[in-house]
């Protein structure tokens, strides 16, 4: 006789298997099954666990316009989310999110709304998995002069907001108004930081987050100089809250990229507007002393994609797949004459080519540039906004 079958329950495995099981579960499923178990509850509202599981997700691609469209670059699954209601439901009400710029940190999107009744930006940090949204009240008008970063300090364990102006020149209409402030997230306070801005620096929106810190690619505009512009990584530490010149950007094409590489480094992505040539460079880890740069490698073929098709048209967005691999999300155009439609298209790339493409969105617009990037990357978290609790 058959003895009677045990009933299972994931209780009966030992803490350590089921913490790595969890480890592997995306984050949209975890928040999702936190009202079904009080154990499992209890885990993953544990801060160790959250960490543990944030340094272990996967990028991810993130686009806002209408809805918010969150894409698994490896599985090419796409989830489609409705814009969030208390954006809806602000006063400068957001019916579309083209407008805005967005600067990611650990899970969190820094969200620049600009309000089309004003020249005034708004700002929001929102976390997409946990749903949770704060609006930040500025020091004073915002304008689209200014660049946002958003990082940590790792001597108060908080995080901070940096807000400094894009064109030095500017200043000089606004001559009481700081140059360069620090929104304290654990005060949700604005104070003023005693730095000089270069008055000869181009700082390019194109910016990343690493370990903490904020990175943009920069150059140095000297009308006497009639050599080529000299491309730099200027970065600001969150902790001494400092701007820092990294290290020089390798000969730049005409469109280069910028984003992480494993988590502790940069990466550059270029590519040559005629040619069509692309060259993909990481550089040495952060904060190790020196940091340079070095090819991962190149690509040159008759039929490769214009990962931007003009200076006014959307940056690319892209991450690593696999080791010498990169997976890029870029807009393009599709047809001739009033048949002209714009299509976002994912290629995977390596050193032997276009291994995959596929189209993931089409509309019939004019205008093909859309918004200022085509996406972001970003990567899934757990991890609640300061100040904000369940």
């Amino acid at each position: 006789m058959a003895s009677p079958r045990r009933p299972w329950s994931l209780s009966l495995l030992p803490p350590e298997i089921i913490h790595e099981i969890f480890y592997k579960t995306p984050a949209e499923a975890l928040v999702r099954s936190k009202p079904t178990c009080k154990k499992l509850y209890t885990l993953i509202t544990d801060e160790t666990f959250i960490h543990k599981h944030f340094q272990r997700s996967q990028e991810h691609f993130l686009r806002a316009t209408d809805t918010v469209q969150i894409m698994d670059p490896s599985t090419r699954k796409n989830s489609v989310l409705p814009v969030p209601n208390e954006l809806l439901q602000h006063p400068f009400k957001i019916d579309t999110l083209v407008d805005t710029h967005m600067v990611h940190c650990d899970g969190f999107m820094l969200v620049e709304y600009k309000d089309d009744g004003s020249r005034d930006t708004n700002l929001a940090l929102w976390n997409p998995v946990l749903r949770n949204i704060r609006w930040i009240e500025p020091s004073r008008s915002i304008t689209s002069f200014d660049y946002h970063g958003i990082g940590y300090d790792k001597n108060k364990n908080g995080y901070k907001i940096l807000r400094f102006t894009s064109r030095p020149w500017e200043i000089e209409r606004y001559e009481d108004e700081p140059k360069v402030e620090i929104y304290e997230c654990n005060t949700s306070s604005w104070r003023t930081l005693d730095l000089e801005l270069d008055m000869n620096v181009n700082i390019m929106r194109n910016c990343v987050a690493v370990m903490g810190n904020m990175y943009w690619i920069v150059y140095r505009d000297d009308e006497e100089e009639e050599e080529d512009e000299e491309e730099f990584i200027r970065c600001f530490d969150f902790s001494d809250e400092t701007f820092k010149d990294i290290c020089f950007c390798p000969p730049s094409y005409d469109n280069s990229h910028l984003s992480s590489f494993n988590g502790d480094s940069l990466s550059l992505l270029q590519q040559e507007q005629v040619s069509r040539t692309i060259e993909v460079w990481v550089s040495s880890k952060l904060g190790d002393g020196d940091v340079s740069f070095s090819k991962y490698f190149s690509l040159s073929a008759p039929d490769l994609p214009a990962l931007r098709l003009h200076d006014d048209a959307a940056y690319a967005v892209y991450c690593f797949a696999k080791t010498k691999s990169v997976i890029a999300w870029c807009v393009g155009v599709e047809g001739e004459g009033d048949k002209v439609c714009r299509c976002l298209t994912l290629y995977e790339i390596d050193e032997d080519g276009v291994r995959n493409e596929k189209v993931t969105e089409r509309d019939y617009m004019h205008d093909y540039s859309g918004s200022f990037v085509c996406g972001y990357v970003y990567v899934p978290s757990m991890i609640p906004l300061p100040w904000v609790r369940d």
